[in-house]
C-alpha cells in the first residue's frame, strides 16, 4: 500500500473502492433482507432470521475499526444471500387484487 506522504497508485485504489462497493452491496442486502423479514409473522424461522440480521449489522459496523479481509468479505456476502433467500421465500407477498373493468352506463364498450 502507500507510504506515508505517498498518493496511492491506481491498483491499490482500486482494492479500496472495490471492498467498498462490496460492503454497500451486503449492506443493501441486510437491508432487503429485514424489509422482507418485517412482513413476516412471528415464528421459529422470523426470529432465527432475525438474529441473524442483527449478527450481520454487528459485524457491518465493526469494519469501521478494522476493514474485512476478501475471504471475510465472499464469506458475509454468501451467507447474507442465503439469508436474503430465505426471507424472500418465507415473507408474505402483497397481492394486487384485480379490478374488474368498470363499464360506465351509457358507454357502448363491450367486453
Amino acid at each position: 500500500m502507500a507510504r506515508e506522504n505517498e498518493h496511492p497508485t491506481t491498483s491499490e485504489t482500486r482494492i479500496v473502492a472495490s471492498s467498498t462497493e462490496e460492503r454497500a452491496r451486503i449492506e443493501f442486502a441486510v437491508s432487503q433482507a429485514e424489509s422482507y423479514t418485517v412482513r413476516m409473522p412471528p415464528s421459529p424461522t422470523t426470529g432465527r432470521l432475525k438474529l441473524a440480521l442483527q449478527a450481520f449489522r454487528r459485524v457491518i459496523d465493526s469494519w469501521d475499526t478494522r476493514a474485512p479481509t476478501d475471504e471475510q468479505l465472499a464469506v458475509l456476502r454468501d451467507q447474507v444471500g442465503e439469508t436474503l433467500r430465505l426471507a424472500r421465500t418465507n415473507s408474505p407477498t402483497v397481492r394486487l387484487r384485480r379490478s374488474a373493468c368498470i363499464v360506465p352506463p351509457g358507454s357502448n364498450r363491450t367486453s
